[in-house]
Formats: structure tokens, C-alpha cells, sequence
């Protein structure tokens, strides 16, 4: 089924209470730029009352841990892979994004957005004809094609890269990808487990949801979708100077970008959230 031109969108994000900060400004955004229907985040069952009391009735939260049904952070952290535990819960967020290919299939089409870019502008997320929209970026992970090739038997074909801080994703092509890994890759266990299990055996950030689903679609369903360019800017807290970005920070970068990105790669970002996530600890104490 090809998308009537835009349409309002489930949107969904991931984000842990030391993010909140950004996701603040994201989501009042969101709500702005965006053809947004609903506002899903998934975050980690001890962060959601504090990201709830923040965001009140403009989002639904979702715990983690009950997002996919045979895998929870605790498990994913006992797998030998290169940088666990550390490492465990920037794989399980990918994961989790792929696993809301299963939530309320009815809606057939949803967005994924990081929590730490803020859109600028007015977006659309499909042509006229009802194609998908994806943005290219520059990217370019060799072993997250390691990794799509074990999952798949061939190559991507990468032409650029998918990781654009954001994705429009159909729900059903996205099933049909996971049923395929799950046929694909031996074992018993179910889609998530399998991609750990196809992972490079040495190296760092070894998959990546966007390059794989990105691709996916791009060589089994090409008429459901469109690679565009678009104007946007990564680590512009770092750029700008600023930790998080005030209106006139939005203001300014508006009139040159899309959408901006305020990762926390940046120093005074980190500083910033590890400020504020004391500050909401301190105010969901019990009195």
C-alpha cells in the first residue's frame, strides 16, 4: 500500500533522563514543524516519571524493557560483544526503533526522530505520488555493511548513507525485513538476538538501524520510495557554542538548515545534562 501524500505521522524517539534537556526543546518542535499525530518516547522504566512529568500530555511513554518481548537491556548486556555492557544500550535503541515495526499495525507508517535534533522548518515526508522520503547523508561505517551483509547473504550497494537523525519507516516492509533475518540466520532465537549474533566479531558501533532498513528498502521495494537531499547540520551545539539551543540559536540556524542536531559529543552538553538530570532527581524526591 503506497502513503497518501503527508499524513499525520506516529512519531517515535528513544531518550534516557540525562537527555531530557534536548528532548524538551525536540518535542515542542516536533509539535510545530512536524506532521505529527502522536508523540511516542521509549526510555528506560527508571527515567520515564521524570520524562512524563516534563513532557505531560504531549507524548506517551513507553518503558523499554517492555517494548520488545524476549529482550530487555539487563540480557542484551551479557552478550560477548566488543564494548559491553558499556556499549549495550546504544544497540538496544536501534533495536527498539525496529521493533515498532509491531506496535499497533494498523498504521502502517511511522517516523523515527532523535531525541537530540530539533527540527527548524516545516518537514514533509512524502511526494506527491505518496513515495517515502528519505534523506542521504555522508556517512560511511564499513562495518555496518559487514553486518547487513551477514544478515542478508549480499551486499548493500551503498550508494550514501542513511543516517540522517531521522527515518519515515512502512511498518510492513520493515516486518518483511525481520521475518527475513529471522529465516535467514540460523537458530532458533527471534530477529533482535539474531542481529547481535550476525555482528563483526571485532570493531565498535557495528550496526546501524537506519543503514540497514535505509538499504533494505532501497533494493527489494524502490518504488515505495525517494532519496532526497536536504540542509541539515550535526553537532551544532558543538559548532554553535552553546550547550542547548536557545530561540534565537533556532532562529539562526533555521535560516540555513532543516533540522539541527545538539549531541551530546559536546562538552558543554554534557555538563549541561548532567546538571539538569540532578536537578530532576532532586525534584521527583519524595517530601
Amino acid at each position: 500500500m503506497i502513503a497518501k501524500p503527508e499524513r499525520p505521522l506516529q512519531i517515535f524517539t528513544t531518550c534516557k533522563g540525562r537527555d531530557l534537556p534536548i528532548l524538551e526543546i525536540t518535542a515542542r518542535k516536533i509539535w510545530q514543524m512536524l506532521p505529527c499525530r502522536t508523540l511516542y518516547v521509549v526510555a528506560p522504566g527508571h527515567d520515564c516519571p521524570a520524562i512524563r512529568k516534563s513532557l505531560g500530555s504531549s507524548a506517551t511513554v513507553i518503558p523499554e524493557d517492555d517494548f520488545i518481548p524476549t529482550m530487555t537491556i539487563a540480557r542484551l548486556k551479557q552478550l560477548p560483544i566488543p564494548n559491553f555492557p558499556q556499549a549495550a544500550g546504544w544497540y538496544f535503541q536501534q533495536l527498539l526503533k525496529l521493533q515498532i515495526a509491531y506496535f499497533d499495525p494498523a498504521e502502517d507508517y511511522y517516523l523515527i526522530w532523535d531525541a537530540d535534533t530539533v527540527p527548524l522548518k516545516p518537514m514533509t515526508f512524502f511526494d506527491a505520488d505518496g513515495k517515502m522520503l528519505l534523506t542521504k547523508a555522508a556517512e560511511h561505517h564499513a562495518s555496518y555493511f559487514e553486518t547487513y551483509r551477514n544478515l542478508f547473504g549480499t551486499g548493500a550497494g551503498r550508494e550514501f548513507s542513511m543516517i540522517a537523525q531521522h527515518m519515515v519507516v512502512q511498518k510492513s516492509i520493515a516486518r518483511e525485513m525481520l521475518a527475513r533475518i529471522e529465516q535467514r540466520v540460523e537458530g532458533t532465537d527471534t530477529w533482535p538476538w539474531k542481529i547481535m549474533r550476525s555482528l563483526p566479531r571485532t570493531g565498535d558501533n557495528l550496526f546501524s538501524e537506519y543503514e540497514t532498513y535505509g538499504h533494505y528498502i532501497k533494493n527489494h521495494h524502490p518504488d515505495r520510495v525517494r532519496f532526497i537531499d536536504r540542509q541539515w547540520r550535526r553537532e551544532a551545539g558543538s559548532n554553535q557554542g552553546c550547550a542547548l539551543p536557545t530561540e534565537a540559536d533556532q532562529k539562526s540556524l533555521a535560516r540555513d538548515y532543516e533540522y539541527a542536531a545538539f549531541e551530546r559529543a559536546s562538552s558543554g552538553w554534557r555538563l549541561w545534562g548532567r546538571r539538569m538530570a540532578g536537578d530532576l532527581r532532586r525534584i521527583l524526591q519524595p517530601r
